[in-house]
């Protein structure tokens, strides 16, 4: 049994071009065209330059060392003879200047971590966000940039939600 496509208002090869562009503008052209509209918007910048004020955010408070008066200096001030002595007289805040500059180091360290993965990060968010919403994208770049979905008019929300999710995770953001 076959179909009879003469009585149809369409063609058969109308029905193949249209099936043809909808693939063509979902996995070529769609994807292409967000990423162009992304790289003019600068997204991609914006996102690194917001994840890591949100990394530096994280950044453990310094303590504050209290200031104790240096005895040895003292000392020697008032009597200049007891240059040896003075200097046997250790710096009270000394070991922890030394705590704190080590724990600074540390931080620094971690922080370098963390924003060395936001390039990926970025990246990973436009992709994810690309691929959920392949379908609007391809709507969107069939449509001549017509038809804008509502997913694509809030595309910052999307971008911002694709960040946040577990594929696209950065160490320390949390």
């Amino acid at each position: 049994m076959s179909i009879d496509f003469s009585s149809a208002p369409f063609s058969p090869l109308m029905v193949v071009v249209g099936l043809g562009y909808a693939v063509f503008s979902s996995v070529v052209s769609g994807p292409l065209m967000i990423e162009r509209e992304l790289e003019n918007a600068g997204w991609h910048e914006t996102c690194q330059s917001q994840l890591a004020s949100d990394l530096q955010a994280t950044r453990r408070p310094e303590t504050v060392i209290p200031q104790v008066p240096d005895l040895g200096g003292m000392l020697c001030g008032v009597y200049p003879e007891l240059g040896e002595l003075c200097q046997l007289i250790p710096d009270p805040t000394a070991a922890a200047r030394a705590a704190q500059e080590q724990a600074r180091a540390l931080e620094d360290a971690r922080l370098a971590r963390a924003t060395s993965g936001l390039p990926d990060a970025c990246s990973c968010a436009e992709q994810v966000f690309t691929e959920q919403q392949r379908w609007a994208v391809a709507l969107y770049a069939a449509s001549g940039r017509l038809l804008e979905p509502p997913v694509l008019a809030n595309r910052e929300l999307g971008l911002s939600q694709a960040l946040r999710s577990p594929l696209c995770a950065v160490e320390g953001a949390s």
